[in-house]
């Protein structure tokens, strides 16, 4: 879902996509950076004894809150491209997914270290940078560029 927003987003700052449909605005969500995910991954592996342990941030925000930081990186006020379209909307889908990092703490030491505030930088910074290798292939009369499946 985040990559789906980034890079909708930075596609509309260049004029390469009018909108993006999305359905429920107020789910929350743990999001995390994967490589403090691998981090944790690492040390679990060096562990004596196996075990289980929950990696997350332990901080989940809302879709709509995430578009607010993306848009806004962006300098641009989500609610004119967002649409809502029910056929995104899950049935079965929980409201609000949180990870308790505590054990992971713990017994690992490991933190995260990239918050989402800066994950959700990280990605548009990342994504613009696509979208503007896109724009300079359409305005060289290539057309539109591969599609990466987002939409």
């Amino acid at each position: 879902m985040t990559r789906k927003i980034t890079r909708a987003a930075t596609r509309i700052k260049l004029g390469l996509q009018d909108k993006l449909w999305l359905g429920n605005l107020d789910a929350k969500r743990d999001w995390g950076f994967a490589g403090d995910y691998v981090e944790a991954m690492w040390r679990m592996l060096q562990q004596d004894t196996p075990d289980d342990y929950v990696v997350a941030t332990g901080e989940s925000i809302s879709i709509r809150d995430f578009l607010g930081l993306t848009f806004g990186r962006l300098e641009l006020d989500w609610q004119k491209y967002v649409e809502i379209d029910p056929r995104y909307f899950r049935p079965a889908e929980v409201d609000h997914l949180e990870g308790d990092p505590g054990k992971s703490r713990r017994l690992l030491g490991w933190e995260p270290s990239t918050d989402i505030r800066t994950l959700a930088a990280m990605m548009v910074d990342s994504d613009l940078r696509l979208a503007q290798k896109e724009l300079v292939l359409r305005e060289a009369g290539h057309g539109e560029a591969p599609r990466t499946g987002y939409r």
